[in-house]
């Protein structure tokens, strides 16, 4: 059981605590962090999404997660490279604004950090209950695949802002 925070729509703590799929069914808003990995290759690690996850499974996202009660954002991004790209680093910094996400399930607020990285794609220790396998992709083609709404990621076109300003990092 993986207990979370409900907020209200400024992302404040309604004092109300549940277990995160308990509140996925309910449709009910919380927080969640997500991280871009980016190289000096301006390219971003990508996850792809283990086969039995409920949202997304086999597409390929950011290193991203809950936040726990309780726990900080930063924490709770710094928790997530731990647990599902082996990273441990002082150097999380915080990215983009927020973003709402409001939809028949699993609405959330997500709080974007990015980290920097040089790590082969081997070098990661991957948590194979979450991920099958990471991978360096360049910006642009991120981008083009957003732009081409290709089926085998999670992102949207009102994403594609963000990895424009990862470009400038």
């Amino acid at each position: 059981m993986e207990l979370i925070d409900i907020v209200d729509e400024n992302g404040n703590f309604t004092g109300q605590i549940m277990d995160k799929e308990e509140a996925h069914d309910k449709n009910l808003l919380h927080n969640e962090v997500a991280v871009f990995i980016i190289n000096d290759n301006k390219q971003v690690l990508l996850q792809k999404r283990s086969a039995n996850k409920r949202f997304n499974p086999n597409k390929w996202a950011l290193c991203a997660g809950h936040v726990d009660t309780g726990e900080s954002l930063e924490s709770a991004a710094l928790r997530e490279l731990k647990e599902e790209v082996g990273i441990t680093t002082k150097e999380l910094k915080p990215f983009a604004e927020r973003e709402f996400t409001i939809r028949d399930s699993n609405s959330h607020i997500t709080y974007f950090y990015y980290v920097k990285s040089n790590l082969d794609e081997n070098d990661f220790v991957i948590q194979k209950e979450e991920l099958s396998e990471v991978k360096w992709f360049d910006l642009d083609k991120v981008i083009d695949m957003i732009k081409s709404k290709d089926e085998t990621i999670v992102f949207k076109e009102e994403r594609i802002h963000l990895f424009e300003q990862l470009k400038n990092l």
